[in-house]
């Protein structure tokens, strides 16, 4: 007698060192990232450098050394949860999520504006278009969800597929812009002095917090731990060689678009299918805008999967946790993927994406969406920074990933307090309004009191499911 083939009762290991490396370059490269720190031009670099020594390493420091301790699907939140109890954990993920519930319409956005570039300038127009909008992104979504209810190793191939086009985009882009600089000059010219940001100017200080959150997602693969072959030893590895490749891609691409659009008129949505459109018709080269376009495009979608993969298993450990419906914390039984929570990510983005997109311009939309996200996204990182202080200090969990912290405790106590402050500074400045807003009042209120309804939801359920 044989036996019956049992069901899974736990999550599938399916990602390698390879699959967390283009992961970690998915999820943390955003194309629109460029756009917004473009803005500034050559003084962009300056940011770039004192977001990377500010946040980009302390966050990296970070992420090893509590994956280490505190190892599990779920990653942060159980880090927070073991430091400073359920209540600060549940907060810490519900608004982690959140973040990304709220960024994601922003993202299917970017995707059916870079998209339409594809057909040439007479259909960008249709980027507005509630209808075209609302269908294309809504096709994504779905496609996404129900490819990865199917499992990672399906599901992982888009965010694969992106990393690898976001690497050939990069080069083409920077082979484009040498070939541009040396035919037509560049269109923002070069001087030492405008390597120095003007702080005076008070635009500059809400792109900071968007610079920074740029660098954000290398502790994504964390809340994966359970899914990881290896995770300890290939999470290490994978934050070391993605976080070189990060800053590397975020130069050479701020380089790029400095050379080819002149300053005021870079598109923060499709600013890099906007570029290649331009070299398209400067340089003559055939196909050059489409090519870009579809780079464009895949790269986002990866970086949409990467996320949407990430994201819904914390639903899926707070469901396990009895914190949210224990319906969030069921697999498939076939495919071993959390599928009730993937499906409800999706119903509850289609939902965002229709009411941000209705009555109003893509492009206001597309602010409040995105500093809405730079809010909620930073929130748990003030607790991620308390706790690796707090777990070095009381030396909890298992042994740590940073040898420096061991053989010298005071470093703990400079990346978390480092760390914590950028992050404060960015959660006060994401609620400033930017240049784009026109009503910053309305801007502010809407933000702020958004950012408080969405906590007090998420508390109530806490509450109603501990009595």
């Amino acid at each position: 007698m044989t036996d019956s083939p049992k069901k899974p009762t736990q999550l599938k290991k399916a990602l390698g060192l390879r699959d967390l490396v283009l992961l970690n370059i998915a999820c943390v490269v955003g194309l629109s990232s460029l756009t917004q720190a473009a803005q500034f031009g050559w003084s962009s670099f300056t940011l770039w450098l004192l977001a990377m020594i500010c946040y980009l390493i302390p966050s990296g420091l970070m992420v090893v050394d509590l994956n280490a301790r505190v190892p599990g699907e779920g990653g942060f939140y159980n880090w927070t949860k073991t430091a400073f109890g359920e209540r600060n954990g549940y907060i810490a993920a519900w608004c982690y999520w959140l973040s990304n519930i709220v960024w994601f319409p922003a993202i299917l956005l970017t995707i059916v504006g870079s998209g339409l570039y594809i057909f040439g300038d007479a259909y960008l127009d249709l980027a507005e278009n509630f209808w075209v909008a609302g269908l294309i992104s809504l096709m994504v979504l779905w496609f996404t969800i129900l490819l990865n209810i199917y499992g990672l190793k399906f599901g992982k191939w888009i965010q694969n597929v992106g990393a690898i086009s976001l690497w050939v985009l990069f080069t083409l882009l920077f082979v484009v812009a040498i070939y541009y600089l040396f035919s037509f000059g560049s269109a923002q010219p070069f001087t030492p002095d405008s390597l120095i940001p003007d702080f005076s100017d008070f635009g500059v200080l809400p792109f900071f917090a968007a610079i920074t959150f740029s660098f954000g997602g290398l502790e994504l693969s964390s809340v994966m731990s359970g899914e990881i072959k290896n995770p300890k030893r290939n999470i290490i590895r994978s934050i070391i060689i993605s976080g070189v490749v990060i800053a590397l891609l975020y130069c050479v691409g701020t380089f790029s678009l400095l050379v080819v659009i002149p300053q005021g008129e870079l598109h923060i949505v499709d600013g890099i299918a906007q570029t290649f459109f331009v070299m398209n018709e400067k340089t003559g080269w055939p196909f050059l805008g489409v090519v870009g376009a579809v780079l464009v495009t895949l790269s986002t979608l990866g970086l949409f999967a990467s996320w949407t993969t990430g994201t819904a298993r914390l639903p899926f450990v707070i469901g396990i946790d009895k914190y949210l419906p224990p319906a969030l914390g069921k697999i498939h039984p076939k495919y071993g993927t959390p599928y009730v929570s993937l499906y409800l990510q999706g119903v509850i983005i289609s939902i965002l994406l229709l009411i941000a997109i209705s009555g109003t311009k893509i492009q206001e939309a597309y602010s409040f969406l995105y500093d809405m996200s730079v809010l909620l996204y930073f929130i748990p990182f003030l607790y991620m920074f308390a706790a690796l202080l707090k777990h070095n200090l009381k030396n909890t969990g298992g042994k740590g990933g940073i040898r420096l912290f061991e053989k010298y405790p005071s470093s703990a106590w400079i990346v978390s307090i480092l760390g914590f402050l950028v992050i404060l500074l960015s959660v006060i400045l994401a609620v400033i309004p930017s240049e784009v807003i026109e009503n910053k009042w309305l801007f502010f209120i809407k933000i702020s009191g958004t950012t408080v309804t969405l906590i007090t939801i998420g508390l109530v359920f806490f509450f109603l499911k501990r009595k």
